[in-house]
């Protein structure tokens, strides 16, 4: 998924840096399994969003550098080794095991070598259970680094976020906003629906949407 140039030049310096450098690396070299189906809402164009929202919360945040970097990890390798489109618990636990795997194979043959991060691996290793549980195993993780729990801590919400935020191109209904963690994307919600809107074919988009509407709470107000 290639942005709209104005969507892409509206963002901060660092951003639009960053987002392209990974999203260029994750087309280049980062390997998604094949879904059963022909729908397109775990795969690159999915994880490109992610990355973008991700990226621009961690900036409002003023992430370092290195937990920017961590963040762009985590986005572009969350949803790659999903066996199918729905919950399919333990993908986090695939996609974190393929990105170890991925860090240590490139830094041994000496290719586009990326380093390893801690923080990237327990963020998408538990992005599909329950915050309480990723938040405990970050902090078991960690143990003797407060420094280090606390930024992996932050990482994972800040992903966990920016994953819902694209929840919209499940159906306008489909984010619940009172369950976002982080100020920050609380304010990005009509920026990830135009988003989705932009970046999706429209018959690819209703596609997906006139599957989900059987599900639409009655009482939604979209």
């Amino acid at each position: 998924m290639k942005l709209k140039q104005d969507i892409l030049q509206s963002q901060p310096h660092r951003v639009q840096k960053l987002f392209t450098q990974w999203e260029n690396y994750m087309e280049a070299h980062v390997a998604f399994w094949s879904l059963p189906g022909n729908l397109d809402i775990h795969t690159e164009a999915h994880s490109a969003r992610v990355l973008l929202h991700a990226l621009r919360i961690g900036h409002l945040r003023n992430l370092s550098d290195d937990a920017m970097t961590a963040l762009a990890h985590t986005c572009i390798f969350h949803d790659t080794r999903r066996k199918d489109n729905y919950r399919d618990i333990g993908h986090g636990d695939r996609a974190a095991e393929y990105y170890a795997d991925f860090c240590k194979l490139q830094s041994q043959e000496n290719k586009t070598s990326i380093s390893f991060y801690q923080e990237a691996y327990d963020a998408m290793k538990y992005h599909d259970r329950n915050d309480d549980i990723g938040d405990k195993a970050i902090a078991v993780s960690h143990i003797g680094n407060d420094e280090g729990t606390t930024i992996g801590q932050e990482i994972y919400h800040i992903f966990k976020d920016a994953d819902a935020l694209d929840r919209y191109r499940l159906g306008d209904w489909c984010l619940d906003e009172r369950f976002l963690r982080t100020p920050e994307s609380k304010n990005m919600t009509k920026f990830a629906l135009d988003l989705v809107l932009r970046t999706t074919p429209p018959d690819e988009l209703k596609k997906v949407w006139d599957l989900t509407l059987p599900f639409k709470p009655k009482n939604s107000n979209h």
